[in-house]
């Protein structure tokens, strides 16, 4: 995939994703901001704001973005369908996405953290696909949620030996082409990254959340794993401190560039998923990640 021209002439830039071969934007683009109400922006109506998500996804493509990461999960929460949520993010991705060339798109996304059974790994993969309207995913991951943490010493027991198993079956039947999990603790995805099952792993790592950098970054570098950050702007964590610190706002600091500069840092992140759910906040992080990655490999 080649770079594509963002405004100013830059091209976006590219990362390895691990060793499979395939590249991805840097800058990726998180949907839980345009699937869930309320996610760090109190009042926030996911679905009174529909058309400034479509319009932001279909900018990010524009800009370059191939990366596009989403969740049953983030989305509102009630049960529909069957389901314990209504599938937001997956729903207005598929709708933006409809059209575009699949094979310029990286989309990924996870399994219902509630169905870790081989029939509910499947369901929750083709009500994803539906969706999402595509008849693949570019990487399934193994949703590892806070409220259920696994460890080092017994995430085999969330992770069995049914759920590698489907997981290979579908990715045997084309319908994902890589593996992935996430979660909170890094010594369980260390040993998930030992284990060899998986191409991508997505720890919970920022500015303030910095476990990862001690072992797991150079783990998964050593052994060809793609990492993909979990709220790798400090899921508002940084802005939160700043406006303690300075609730007048005469500090000239930004927080989103100290943030993205920390995690660049790191050449086995492939690539950073932000959410987003504005043009604008895409134009920022687009201009912001093509200045901080050009300054680091001219270096």
């Amino acid at each position: 995939m080649a770079p594509r021209l963002v405004s100013g002439g830059e091209e976006i830039p590219r990362r390895p994703l691990g060793s499979t071969g395939v590249e991805v934007s840097v800058l990726g683009f998180g949907t839980a901001p345009i699937g869930l109400s309320n996610y760090q922006l109190p009042g926030y109506d996911q679905r009174a704001n529909e058309r400034l998500s479509l319009d932001a996804v279909a900018a990010a493509i524009d800009r370059g973005i191939n990366f596009f990461d989403t969740a049953p999960a983030y989305a509102n929460k009630v049960p529909t369908n069957g389901w314990s949520t209504d599938r937001a993010s997956e729903r207005m991705l598929g709708l933006a996405l409809e059209g575009r060339p699949r094979d310029r798109l990286f989309i990924a996304t996870k399994n219902m953290f509630d169905r870790m059974d081989a029939p509910g790994i499947r369901a929750s993969l083709e009500e994803s696909l539906r969706l999402l309207k595509t008849d693949y995913v570019d990487l399934f991951r193994v949703h590892g949620i806070i409220a259920k943490p696994f460890r080092a010493d017994n995430w085999r027991e969330f992770v069995n030996d049914d759920v590698l198993a489907t997981f290979e079956a579908l990715k045997d039947e084309g319908k994902i082409r890589f593996i992935g999990i996430s979660g909170y603790r890094e010594e369980a995805l260390c040993a998930a990254i030992e284990s060899g099952h998986f191409q991508v792993v997505m720890p919970q790592f920022n500015y303030f959340h910095r476990n990862a950098e001690l072992e797991l970054v150079h783990l998964a570098k050593r052994r060809g794993v793609a990492v993909a950050p979990m709220r790798p702007l400090t899921g508002g964590l940084m802005k939160a401190l700043i406006e303690e610190i300075d609730p007048e706002g005469t500090l000239t600091a930004d927080p989103y560039r100290v943030a993205m500069q920390y995690i660049l840092g790191f050449d086995s992140v492939a690539t950073i998923p932000v959410g987003m759910r504005t043009v604008a906040e895409v134009e920022h992080n687009v201009q912001l990640v093509c200045e901080l990655e050009g300054r680091r490999r001219a270096a």
